[in-house]
């Protein structure tokens, strides 16, 4: 993506709101809390909705690739929704590296909601409007981003 590119993203890509940063940040602490370790969980859903993501996986036995990955794209989750330090970068930079794996750039928008369903059933009650809110928008920027961003 050129740089004129990327301000003309940066430009029609508002930032998030404060208070829906806090609502995903709150979120993503309820379900650390409650469940620890989401890694099996996300991936399982992941596989049911796109079975031939699993075979990309077959050198992972102990989920030590599923893990990494998740941990990294929770930071990026946070980050976009904070100050976007590296978020866009590393976004346009793991499209283009997936798509070298086979990944279509669809499946990036499947992958986050399937972290957003995982989350939102692990938070139970204690998941809010104001959550759903957040998550719905957060995960609408980054679709568009991933859409036109890495284009």
């Amino acid at each position: 993506m050129t740089g004129k590119a990327a301000q003309s993203l940066e430009k029609t890509l508002k930032r998030t709101d404060p208070a829906q940063a806090r609502a995903i940040e709150r979120s993503l602490e309820i379900a650390a809390e409650r469940h620890g370790d989401l890694t099996p969980r996300v991936y399982a859903l992941l596989f049911e909705r796109k079975p031939e993501m699993e075979a990309l996986f077959w050198r992972d036995k102990d989920n030590a690739i599923k893990g990494e990955m998740l941990s990294k794209v929770f930071e990026v989750i946070l980050d976009f929704v904070a100050e976007r330090r590296y978020a866009d970068h590393f976004l346009s930079s793991e499209v283009i590296t997936h798509e070298g794996y086979d990944v279509p750039r669809e499946v990036f928008a499947i992958f986050f909601a399937v972290i957003e369903e995982t989350v939102r059933d692990v938070c139970g009650e204690e998941w809010t409007d104001e959550m759903a809110r957040a998550w719905r928008q957060t995960l609408a920027d980054i679709d568009e981003f991933v859409r036109q961003g890495s284009a």
